[in-house]
């Protein structure tokens, strides 16, 4: 799991009693971009004075809480299926393999959610792992039971070749968190920027006892 103890009041959430309960920091890893394009968007928007009661007019949010409230949003409205999210997982690590030859990837964004949603999103990651663990030891059981005569190359070129039907890769390993991240920033690529930051707003008053907010030295390509 790429997550870690968030430090300081920003890694602190307020319950309805009062109370703080610690959140959970992630990372969206590399975007690609599309994605990368996405949160521009977002950024330029939250640079955008408006009715906001802040010193400077602009959104009390940042990036970061776009992202939180994008995978917020997907883990309670629309959580992914697993078999679904192990396909979106190998489809993006392609497309960025594809695209770091071309150019330079572009950074992740860190987020943070509060526990409840963190054990939500690192459930999906094991639950995930799991059953391409499953999904493999089945595709190489029936292969040696059906073609036992097979070679070693050709029974490696055909269970690659029985994995890419599947839509996995035959190597086993851990779904990051940023591939929920990604999944979430896709699924938020179509809204407006505006209902973005207001969501990210929303995001922030609900879960910082000091929320983040859009620098005017951020990055925005």
């Amino acid at each position: 799991m790429d997550s870690a103890p968030a430090p300081g009041d920003e890694g602190q959430a307020v319950d309805e009693s009062g109370e703080t309960r610690a959140k959970v920091h992630y990372s969206t890893g590399r975007l690609t971009p599309g994605q990368a394009g996405t949160i521009n968007r977002w950024r330029r928007q939250l640079t955008i004075a408006g009715q906001w009661s802040t010193r400077d007019r602009r959104p009390p949010a940042s990036s970061s809480d776009c992202v939180a409230a994008a995978v917020q949003d997907l883990l309670h409205t629309a959580e992914p299926d697993l078999y679904a999210l192990m396909q979106y997982n190998a489809r993006i690590r392609e497309k960025l393999s594809r695209s770091a030859r071309s150019f330079a990837a572009s950074p992740g964004v860190s987020f943070y959610l509060p526990a409840d949603d963190a054990d939500r999103l690192d459930r999906l990651l094991r639950d995930g792992y799991q059953l391409h663990g499953q999904i493999l030891d089945d595709i190489v059981g029936n292969l040696a039971a059906d073609a036992p005569e097979l070679t070693g190359g050709q029974r490696r070129h055909l269970l690659v070749a029985l994995a890419a039907e599947r839509g996995i890769p035959l190597k086993l390993y851990r779904l990051p968190a940023g591939t929920i991240a990604r999944m979430a920033i896709d699924r938020w690529g179509n809204r407006t920027a505006v209902w973005v930051v207001n969501q990210a707003v929303a995001y922030a008053r609900a879960n910082h006892l000091e929320p983040h907010r859009a620098r005017v030295d951020m990055g925005v390509e």
